[in-house]
């Protein structure tokens, strides 16, 4: 009788690029032939594009939820409501039961960690592959907690990097860039006129072909604009506006529709409506440059989420399906009575509140989910 690792090489290519990534880490272990075939270049290529077809049918997401990550696949064929599907609790980059997470980072496939513990290292995990890179900080230990990160690439060179940085407007600055192609740290410096805008702590940015972009605020004014650092330059560029009038207090989450467009969701302070607004293609050559599309995608009244106390937090987690016409926002559950289950409110263009996704009870009723898109990548770490 013959063994399944005894099939034909074309016929253990259709087999393989049937399984879904989060269980290709036990089928390599099952034979060095099936381990061999699922780290060639032609085959992961074909095995990505036949994910990317199955996306169609529900949205894979990363989470970080009690300092774990989480794989979950989230279904709205159902015109109704949205079925939430555990994929799998990503296997830690260790190889072993994952590490506590502090942060994630994603940008082309590739999570950067920042860890609950330890504060000497980082860590950059492609999960496809199952590579990490692990990172020695360089840092003052005293300002750990104040240190805002991001993932990106150099354009030109498709370098992976980090930037690290800290400002205080008025004590101290440092900027800093770790490249995986040469393995090393090091300073950067005049990156934008001091005292003209920040990033507020804590703010999530959003890597997009390469570049990160954050919610910032003028310093002298209050007034909101989108901050980006170009990976290819390293440098800032300009302040880029933003769709609508916002300031400091507001809530902005940025999400983005593929690697084409930035989505950012808004919504004023002690106000019970939101809106999310997507921009038209950001430009290859120049991501110091984007412009919104007239009409926003989507606006909603939270009034019907029962209690007065909820309202989207700080960096609120969601996506958009532009097909199905929903957004999908992520929060605590509405009910003051059960702070700590996780639920998905899915928003239709009408305005309309579908049925609450359950997503999962957690431990932590004040820290919100990290949620963002995942789709595999064929980038090398080692």
């Amino acid at each position: 009788m013959k063994k399944m690792s005894d099939l034909p090489k074309d016929m253990a290519e259709e087999v393989l690029c049937r399984i879904p990534v989060t269980s290709l880490r036990p089928v390599r272990s099952t034979c060095k032939k099936w381990n061999k075939l699922s780290r060639c270049g032609v085959f992961a290529k074909k095995h990505i594009d036949r994910l990317g077809e199955e996306a169609k049918e529900g949205r894979l997401v990363v989470m970080m939820m009690d300092y774990r990550v989480f794989l979950m696949r989230f279904n709205l064929s159902n015109k109704s409501s949205c079925v939430v599907e555990r994929e799998a609790k990503l296997i830690g980059p260790d190889g072993s039961d994952q590490i506590d997470v502090r942060e994630i980072f994603h940008c082309d496939g590739l999570l950067l960690c920042i860890l609950k513990d330890d504060h000497s290292r980082l860590v950059v995990w492609n999960p496809y592959w199952g590579q990490t890179r692990w990172i020695e900080q360089t840092h003052d230990c005293h300002l750990v907690d104040q240190y805002t990160y991001a993932i990106g690439y150099d354009s030109n060179s498709k370098s992976h990097k980090v930037l690290r940085f800290i400002d205080f407007i008025s004590s101290f600055v440092e900027f800093k860039i770790y490249d995986l192609s040469s393995d090393s740290w090091r300073i950067i410096l005049d990156l934008h006129p001091r005292n003209s805008w920040m990033v507020r702590y804590g703010e999530r940015g959003l890597s997009l072909k390469g570049n990160t972009y954050w919610f910032a605020s003028d310093v002298e004014s209050g007034d909101g604009l989108l901050a980006c650092f170009d990976f290819t330059r390293e440098t800032f560029g300009p302040p880029l506006p933003l769709p609508f009038d916002s300031y400091f207090e507001d809530t902005v989450s940025l999400s983005s529709v593929g690697e084409d467009q930035l989505v950012v969701l808004f919504q004023t302070t002690n106000i019970l409506t939101f809106e999310i607004w997507i921009s038209t293609k950001i430009g290859d050559d120049d991501p110091n440059a984007v412009s919104w599309n007239n009409k926003f995608f989507l606006s909603a009244n939270i009034k019907q989420l029962l209690h007065p106390q909820w309202q989207f937090p700080i960096s609120a987690g969601f996506f958009i399906d532009e097909e199905k016409k929903v957004a999908v926002v992520f929060d605590k559950d509405a009910d003051i009575n059960n702070p700590t289950r996780e639920v998905a409110y899915i928003f239709g263009v009408d305005g309309s509140l579908k049925e609450a996704a359950d997503v999962r009870e957690c431990a932590d009723n004040i820290y919100d989910a990290f949620v963002c898109s995942y789709v595999p990548s064929l980038v090398q770490l080692n």
